[in-house]
């Protein structure tokens, strides 16, 4: 049946001309275009495929009213028939945009969309009023970016209808609702995305009166980037989506967020540089002059050990050279001489010879080494910084001279005390010989 009747359209509809509103406007990604033309009697289902609509010299709109050039055809799978359009020319602005111009000049003549009397947002509001749909995904965005943008905040959300009859008187009254309510810093109202019908309820004049009479600063985010409406131009701050509008209030307390990050890293980047102050300062401390005489001690200790050690290699080497020579005479005199049992008593001869040799190095490399290890410790002995770390100091004068006479100081003079841990300042009170002292007893 379906096939019949398209086949009778196409034979008595092949060439039509209607004009029409646009209205309920899909764009997919194929570059088909589907939508409803109307006027205020009836609608009609409409097609533009991409072929079409890629010669379109303008973009297709809701609300825009149009002229159009095609056929009359039945899709089949739903025994709808519909308007296949290949041309299609403006004509006018729609009844529903002439409306929103209207409404937008005479709001603009008295003065509600006066610049003038825009608001700034608060810097770091606390509690933020939402005005929008429960059941949308607008809700669910902004209140994601709130905690995306780390905003410390109380949420108030007014659930209003945001579409159809009666969705403007619910968003006025929410407005009017979270103005009552005590310590509202900033309220945002706003939905997703639609069609100009969608988004009509932000279009009507009691939405834009009570963003008007607001005490708390406005925010608008309706549809998308390219959608505007009268609330937009009532607001304090218009945003293009939901989501921006969230980003704007809580662009405060981002930026608060990234300037105590910063403040961290510069603590801990100066943090970091005193460390390095002190461990130069410790560096200094060990080139210090007072501590060369040691260092030249301990070098030299070591130099004599490396010595003594050499020197008992060498007697070593020169005990091992002879027993060899030895050996090698006995081995001669041993190949003259042949009888084996004169060979035993010889080889008996060597190998004792031998094992007192071995025994008589190890006892002499004993013995220096017990002497190197008894110089090395002489030397920590004599070392300042053991002294400093049994709790005594080094005085050192102005000019960082090791003091070690009380004649090198007088009253008054500044010196610096080292200990084991750090430097001392102190000045001289009194400077008396060890005699003085003794008299003094």
């Amino acid at each position: 049946m379906n096939q019949l009747v398209a086949g009778m359209l196409a034979r008595h509809f092949p060439d039509i001309w209607l004009t029409g509103e646009v209205s309920g406007l899909r764009a997919y990604p194929s570059g088909h275009l589907y939508f409803t033309l109307k006027d205020e009697n009836a609608q009609i289902d409409a097609v533009c495929f991409r072929s079409a609509a890629s010669r379109l010299k303008f973009k297709l709109e809701d609300g825009l009213e149009v002229v159009g050039h095609g056929k009359l055809d039945l899709y089949e799978a739903r025994g709808k028939y519909q308007v296949v359009l290949d041309r299609v020319e403006p004509k006018g602005l729609g009844a529903l945009q002439l409306r929103f111009e209207q409404l937008k000049k005479r709001l603009a003549a008295e003065g509600l969309f006066d610049e003038s009397r825009k608001r700034p947002l608060p810097v770091l509001p606390r509690v933020v009023g939402i005005v929008t749909s429960a059941a949308g995904a607008a809700i669910h965005d902004m209140i994601r970016t709130l905690r995306l943008h780390r905003a410390r905040v109380e949420v108030l959300v007014w659930p209003s209808q945001v579409q159809g009859d009666g969705a403007a008187e619910q968003v006025a009254a929410g407005i009017a609702a979270l103005n009552d309510y005590p310590g509202v810093d900033v309220i945002i109202v706003g939905r997703g995305g639609g069609s100009l019908e969608d988004l009509w309820a932000f279009n009507e004049e009691p939405v834009a009166r009570a963003i008007f009479a607001s005490k708390a600063p406005v925010v608008s985010g309706v549809g998308h980037e390219t959608d505007f409406t009268i609330a937009d131009f009532a607001a304090d701050v218009r945003a293009a989506t939901p989501t921006a509008a969230a980003q704007l209030v809580a662009a405060g307390w981002q930026e608060l967020d990234e300037r105590l990050a910063r403040a961290a890293d510069e603590l801990v980047e100066a943090a970091e540089q005193a460390l390095l102050g002190r461990v130069q300062r410790l560096d200094e401390l060990v080139r210090d002059r007072a501590f060369e005489s040691v260092r030249t001690r301990l070098a030299d200790g070591r130099l004599a050990i490396e010595r003594g050690l050499a020197g008992v290699e060498r007697g070593v080497r020169e005990l091992v050279r002879h027993d060899s020579a030895a050996l090698a005479g006995l081995r001669e005199r041993l190949a003259r001489q042949h009888p084996a049992e004169r060979l035993a008593r010889t080889r008996g001869r060597l190998e004792s010879s031998l094992g007192r040799a071995a025994r008589a190095a190890e006892n002499r490399l004993a013995r220096w080494r017990e002497r190197g290890g008894n110089a090395m410790a002489r030397l920590d002995a004599l070392s300042p910084l053991a002294s400093l770390a049994r709790g005594y100091a080094v005085c050192l004068d102005a000019g960082g001279r090791v003091v070690s006479r009380v004649g090198q100081v007088g009253a008054g003079d500044r010196v610096q005390v080292r200990v084991a841990d750090g430097d001392i300042g102190c000045e001289v009170l009194e400077a008396r010989p060890a005699a003085d002292k003794e008299a003094d007893r």
